[in-house]
């Protein structure tokens, strides 16, 4: 199997504690992470600090980032670099296309190299970068804002302790479906 990417690991702890749990098959983590485009603006949405939990090698985690912190301990922050293809995907250049400036909401709202949202009348949300202005037109990149790109995920470890057997029947049945 082929690994892509690589792992920057960062070591937060500077004393080795007895006790501590390092994450191994069946432990519960509990873990927070943001992300970032690398060699792009990000989005302030795109990198806010999300915090997940799981029971490890029970539930479908991205392989680079179960090999990330595989051993690592609470307290432990963890970077990794996801290729676009881990990530989320290849640019796809049919996303981008004309819009009418005139189809917009809050045309006034419009600049170059932003990202413009609005909410449309049927509910949705339209969302898109603005990568020229040409007259009444607008020429409109719809592809997610990390499409094509490298990200820097970092990854705090906040809490990890032995799976309850119910965590781990549970976490089998959300696998399979079920839950």
């Amino acid at each position: 199997m082929a690994s892509h990417g690589f792992v920057r690991i960062f070591v937060a702890l500077k004393t080795k504690r007895r006790g501590v749990m390092e994450i191994k098959q069946d432990t519960y983590v509990q873990l927070k992470y943001s992300m970032e485009i690398i060699g792009d603006k990000t989005p302030e949405w795109f990198g806010r600090p999300i915090e997940v939990s799981f029971v490890y090698g029970r539930e479908p985690i991205p392989t680079l980032i179960e090999r990330a912190i595989l051993g690592k301990k609470e307290g432990d922050v963890v970077e990794v670099e996801l290729p676009p293809e881990s990530a989320f995907g290849p640019h796809l250049p049919y996303l981008v296309k004309e819009v009418e400036i005139s189809s917009l909401k809050h045309p006034e709202k419009v600049k170059e190299g932003e990202w413009y949202e609005e909410i449309t009348p049927y509910g949705s949300r339209r969302f898109f970068k603005v990568l020229q202005v040409k007259g009444d037109k607008v020429i409109a990149d719809f592809n997610h804002p990390a499409a094509g790109k490298s990200i820097l995920m970092r990854i705090e470890i906040i809490n990890v302790r032995q799976a309850t057997a119910y965590e781990i029947m549970s976490a089998e049945l959300r696998a399979c479906g079920g839950g």
